[in-house]
Order: C-alpha cells, then structure tokens, then sequence
C-alpha cells in the first residue's frame, strides 16, 4: 500500500532487461527441493508451536542475474540490508542514522551502491551465462544463504546481521568440485557511500555519498570508508588478509584448491562514528567470526521463543502458539508472524522508542497508519505498548497533513493519506479489545485526552464535505492508492470507514455513560451508510463506484471497496448486495493462488502497473482482508480453499508487499511470486502488514471476536484446515485463553 519508492530504472536499462525477459523463460518459474521448515512435516505430525529460526526459511530459490525476482532481505533491531543479484554481494544497509551502500545524490546516479560482489579470475562472477550464472537463494530470520556453482568451483555464503549491532557478516565458501587442483584469483569489490543524517528525515530509500575517503589498514587486512561531510565510518575488510589491495577497495586473493577442497573467507562491515573503535571491533569479530555466528543463530532463536512465551522481556506481550497438523494454517499464521519481526525495531536512535517500520528497504524509518492497522490485532497481542506508542505519536504530528511518522526526527513526513482517521481508530480498537486498558482514554496526549483524540478522528470526515450529498472527498490519487486514477474524491471505502469509526466511539462513550451521544453517532453513521449504498454502490454489478465534483461518477472494480465495506459497514448491506460482491471478488478479482486488486476488465487497468493496486497483482494485505469479508457472506469451505492457495506464497519467506497472479508471471515454489522492486512494478521484499494473515488465523479462522466489552466470541472455520487445532495463551484483558473449535477456555491462575 505505501509505497514512496520512487527510483526510475535508467530507461535504456529498462527496456534492455524488458527486451531481455521477454525473450528468455524466466528462471524463477523451476520448482528445486524445498527448504528444511515446517512445511516439510510428514502429514499428521504435530508442527512446531514455538518456531525455530529453520522451521520460518524459505524455500530453496534460484534465480539468474537477467530474471526479475526480489532479492532477500536480512535484519536486525537496528536496521537491514539487502541481497544483490549475486552470490555474496549486498545493498541497501541500513542502521539508522548510520547508511551505507544507499543511494548517492548525485546526477545519473546508479541507485544503491553494492559491496562484497566477487570477480573470478578477473570478471564480475554474474557474467558467466546460464546455467552457470544461477544462484539459490534460501532466507531464515538469521541469515541468508546463497549457493552457485561456477566452472568448476562452488560457492556458499551464508549473511546476517548480528542481533544489537551495526554491522553485516558473511561467510564465503569456495570448493573445488573438480578432480584437479585449481589455481584461483578471487578479487571482493567492496564500496560504501557510508553517511549518517540523523536531523533530516529519511523519506525515500537510504542515503549515501559517493566520494568517500578510502583508507586501507594494512596490520587489520580491512578498508576503512570514511564520510567527509560527517562522522560516519564503514570499515570493511575480508579474512585471512587479501595477497594484495587494487583499486583502491579491491582485495585480490589468489590461492590454489587440491579436489574436494575448500577454502572460507569472512566478510565482515562495521558502521559507526569512529574509526578507531571500529577497526577495533573489526579485528575483534574476525578473531571469533564462527562464535559470532553462532551466538546470532542462538539470539535468533530465544527471540522467537519470546514471541510466544507470556511474560517474556522482549516484547511487551505475546502471540498465541499455534497447535495444529495442518501445513496450511501454520504457514498462514507463523509466514505473517515473520513479516512482524522483520520490521521490528528497538534503536536507541528511535525518537519515540520501540516501533515497527513499515517497509524496511524503501522507507527505512517510516511507520504509516495504514499498514499498521492492517495488522494491529496481532501487535495489540504481541507489543501492545508500542502499537499504544504509535497511536499517540500519530496523535500529535497531525496525520491530517502526513502519510507515516519517521522515527529518526519524530516528526510526520509525505502528503496526507486519506485512510489515517479509520487507521488511528482501528489500531486503538484492537489494543483497547486485546489490553482492557481503557483508562488509555484519559490519558493526555498533545493537550487532550486520548478519547477526545478518537472522537476528533471518527468525526473529521465532516469537513471534507463539498457537496449536497454529505459524503467526504478525500480528495486525488495521492492521498489514496496512488495507482489508482479513477479512484479519487468520494471514494466508497473511505466513507465506510466513518461508519465504523463512528460506531466504535459510540461504544466508548456509552460505556462511560453518554448514551445519548452515543445514540447520536450511531444514528449519524446509519444514515451515512445509507447515502454510501444508495450513492455509491452499483446495483447489481457487486462494486462501488466514485463521486467526482463535477456531479459525476466514477465505477471503479477495486478490492478495496469491497473488503473495506465488508469489514466495517456489514451490518448495512442487504442479501442482494453480499450476493453481488461476491459473485465480483470470485469472477473478477479470484486467482487459485493471490488476486488482482483491480479487477482486468476495469477501464482504467491500463493507467499503472505497480503491483499493489493495479490488476496486475495484489497489496499483501488484501487477500487476507478480502478473505476475512468472504468468511462473512460465501461457504467457509469455498474461503478456505482458496486461503490454502495464499499460503503458498509464503515459501518465498516473509509475504512480500505485494504478490503478482499467476497469469502474468509463473508461480514461484507452489504460490504467487513477490513482486520485483524494479520499475515498473515497485514493490518491497516484506513489509510490517504481512502479519495481516495472523490476524486473518486468529480472527477469521478461529472466529476470535475479542469484544470491547463481554468477553471473547468464537465462530470457528477450523474443520476446513485441522479441527482439532487450537491457540494456546491467547490474552485478553488480564487473563489468558486456549482457543478450539469449541469456544474460548480460560487458564487457571497457576497456567499461563
């Protein structure tokens, strides 16, 4: 959904590689062994309630250099980096305020500078043609592996960020898989760009210089990259010491290998503000590069294991464990869960403290109301306080002008997103039903009282009424999908979420004894909806359509519209209208494996490609929320058939930003491949609303309905994945809950 990536692809470029893809089949369509995770489990075996860092890898990918995929992505609490198209080299890092290898502006810039890319026997590895120039990708949550093999040799890297530390490791294996021995020259390119920026904020992608001072550090065998224009310091090296240094920041290594033999290089990159200390720690982890990765590995793991234990002191709650036979669900469940911590950060830099970024790459600080809320029920379980923390930080930098909060300053960035009031208000409602903590709304936050906050929020849309209909224009495609060129001004979804934003207020005030204000925002919202169907929705065709201010109408077959208006004004559409929208998402919308989320036959399916939105592919949290409104109105059967499906994509790792259909490119490892971050299709690896599928599997396939008020609901779709799987501690407001087909059973006070 948010997606400030704005880098254009040099145009020769791009019409290079189009020419190219479209000549050659692409390689990321062949199916290779699956990765060693749970999805591997014999059919009837328990699968693991608390994950190990193997049971959430990847599936094993393999891509060549000319193909469009995305490559994976490592992080830490501090920050992440990228994978290149190679087999040892990486982008993109970035531990805010500290960048290196980011984007340098300067004219023609080449995007993000790459470090660590390997030359044999002097030419850049990624020359040698297929098969040869193919490399496996594997993602964990600790590291990335990559695997090639080239004339003769094969190569094996293994790249992490070390947990609490601003620094990249990498061990780099050489075998000789001839039967003879090999005389070898293996030069490492390594580059920075290395800068800090800590008072302006990181809007779009990682900063970076290009004329860094370049030192070599002869005794340590490393580089030193040091920024001019501030304190900021990339030292670089690889072990044992190169046989010399050429160009500056190429470490030559020439060395022979007997048959079957091997030989281990490690990188290692340290980022911070003083040369000295790094090279210090430079020398230090090389000395014990091999406990370094072990220890990460074994960090890894008890961070996952806090995840799901209550009273754990990494997070500020918990999620449920899962228990359940079926490969599907625990895919669904545990793949959202990874996307959470991926873009989990705890920064001593962070100016309001412990956050979830949104998309980790692109905006490397930014945390948007919008994709927060898509996942806000499974934050609300496992960090409550910082999803509060977000709230209130949202709260006072006026949302009403800005799309995300940036961490490094504390302050709002970009245009206004139309969608923050209903945003604000979810991501409130769901940590009021998870915590209890209602004395939150007295809280003050900016010089009022956090409820005064919502009710603002629930009834900000009055102001955006221009006309004699009473409907809220929120106005052009920037404050909407962006995609989008017909979905503007009074746009179905954005009103319906003043529906519900007014109703969850009413249900706090009347709470606190305001029954007749509540009783007035419901009869306000009522009437709302009612313009809203009367106005908006086309009759008999199943989707929405948009006031102009001309008086005009614009149809629109977007996704959003529906799965919006189904999760928030359900109650006020009749049996005609839940038959209509159905028969659109399963004729229009439906693939086996992902979804388009506008539909192909809209007229404006030829404005923008861009994944998220368009008709080519769909936003990560769209088919989880569209399934969520599907539970609601078509057999639960039918729902899940097709959630079965979504759970394939999540063998690539962490759900991507966005998923492309299958029709357009092949599936990748059984499911809908991520979609490329290369112009025209522009989207991350991951982002933070990839844990919309956890919610998806607590409250719409459990049917957990965790009430402001009342206690826990269950309308259970269960029988359709493993009837007999159950969630285990979930939380609700101070007491602890298993949840099976059945309904909720609370924990005795000696269990957790």
């Amino acid at each position: 959904m948010a997606n400030p990536h704005t880098h254009l692809l040099d145009r020769r470029l791009f019409l290079k590689l189009g020419a190219i893809g479209a000549a050659l089949p692409p390689a990321g369509g062949r199916v290779l062994m699956a990765g060693q995770g749970a999805s591997e489990t014999p059919s009837g075996e328990e699968l693991p309630s608390v994950p190990k860092p193997s049971d959430l890898a990847s599936d094993r990918l393999l891509y060549h250099f000319r193909d469009y995929f995305n490559p994976p992505q490592a992080a830490n609490e501090l920050g992440c980096m990228a994978t290149h198209k190679s087999v040892s080299a990486m982008t993109a890092i970035a531990f805010p305020p500290f960048a290196c290898c980011g984007v340098p502006a300067i004219p023609f810039s080449p995007g993000n500078l790459v470090t660590c890319e390997l030359f044999l026997n002097g030419q850049i590895l990624s020359n040698y043609g297929p098969t040869l120039g193919e490399v496996a990708y594997t993602w964990y949550p600790h590291k990335i592996v990559r695997e090639c093999s080239v004339e003769g040799l094969s190569f094996r890297t293994e790249t992490f960020l070390p947990v609490k530390q601003r620094m990249v490791a990498e061990s780099i294996r050489v075998k000789n898989d001839s039967a003879e021995r090999r005389a070898v020259k293996l030069d490492f390119d390594l580059r920075a760009g290395v800068t800090v920026t800590r008072e302006k904020a990181w809007f779009v992608n990682s900063p970076a210089e290009a004329d860094n001072e370049i030192t070599p550090n002869e005794s340590a065998g490393c580089l030193i990259f040091k920024s001019r224009y501030s304190r900021a310091v990339s030292v670089q090296g690889v072990w044992p010491r190169p046989t010399r240094i050429a160009e500056r920041r190429m470490l030559i290594h020439e060395f022979s290998l007997g048959p079957g033999e091997t030989k281990t290089f490690h990188y290692v990159n340290i980022i911070g503000a003083d040369a000295g200390a790094a090279v210090d720690e430079y020398q230090r982890h090389q000395a014990y590069f091999d406990e370094l990765a072990r220890e990460n590995e074994q960090d890894f793991a008890r961070l996952l294991e806090a995840a799901f234990t209550p009273g754990n002191s990494e997070f500020s709650g918990h999620l449920p464990q899962l228990v359940t036979r079926s490969r599907e669900l625990w895919k669904v469940y545990y793949n959202g869960f990874a996307g959470l911590l991926f873009t989990r950060r705890h920064s001593p830099a962070s100016a309001y403290g412990p956050t979830y970024v949104t998309i980790a790459r692109t905006a490397p600080t930014l945390s948007f109301p919008w994709d927060t809320m898509l996942t806000s029920l499974s934050l609300a379980l496992l960090d409550p306080s910082v999803l509060r923390s977000l709230v209130e930080v949202w709260m006072a930098n006026g949302m009403h002008e800005h799309l995300a909060t940036e961490y490094l300053t504390g302050e709002g960035v970009g245009p206004w997103y139309a969608v923050n009031d209903m945003a604000i208000l979810r991501c409130s409602d769901n940590y009021l039903r998870v915590t209890g903590d209602f004395a939150w709304l007295d809280k003050g936050v900016a010089g009022k009282p956090v409820l005064d906050h919502l009710t603002e929020h629930a009834l900000y849309w009055k102001t955006l009424v221009k006309d004699d209909r009473d409907l809220a224009d929120y106005g052009v495609m920037d404050n909407l999908l962006e995609v989008v060129s017909t979905w503007i001004h009074e746009v179905p979804a954005m009103n319906a979420g003043n529906v519900y934003g007014m109703r969850f207020v009413a249900a706090l005030l009347e709470s606190r004894g305001e029954a007749s204000r509540a009783a007035q925002l419901r009869s306000e919202a009522k009437a709302l909806a009612g313009r809203i169907n009367r106005l908006l929705y086309v009759r008999g065709k199943g989707w929405w359509k948009c006031g102009q201010p001309d008086g005009r109408f614009n149809e629109v077959r977007h996704c959003y519209d529906l799965l919006t208006i189904l999760d928030t004004m359900f109650e006020d559409l009749t049996d005609s209208q839940k038959q209509e929208m159905s028969h659109f998402f399963w004729s229009q919308l439906h693939t086996p494996l992902w979804m388009h989320a506008l539909s192909p036959g809209d007229p404006d399916a030829t404005w923008n490609v861009r994944a998220d939105h368009s008709w080519l592919g769909a936003y990560v949290a769209w088919p989880s929320m569209t399934a969520k409104g599907l539970y609601k109105i078509d057999p639960s059967s039918q729902v899940s058939g097709w959630v079965k499906g979504l759970a394939k994509s999540g063998n690539q790792g962490p759900y991507g930003q966005a998923h492309i259909v299958e029709t357009v490119f092949p599936p990748e490892q059984g499911g809908a491949m991520k979609s490329p971050l290369d112009q025209p299709y522009g989207n991350d690896w991951a982002i933070v609303s990839g844990g919309s599928f956890t919610d998806l599997t607590i409250d719409s396939i459990f049917g957990v309905d965790l009430k402001l008020h009342g206690g826990i609901g269950v309308r259970s779709r269960l029988a359709d994945f493993d009837p007999d799987a159950r969630l285990r501690n979930l939380r609700y407001q101070g007491a602890t809950y298993t949840i099976n087909r059945h309904g909720a059973e609370r924990a005795s006070s000696n269990t957790t």
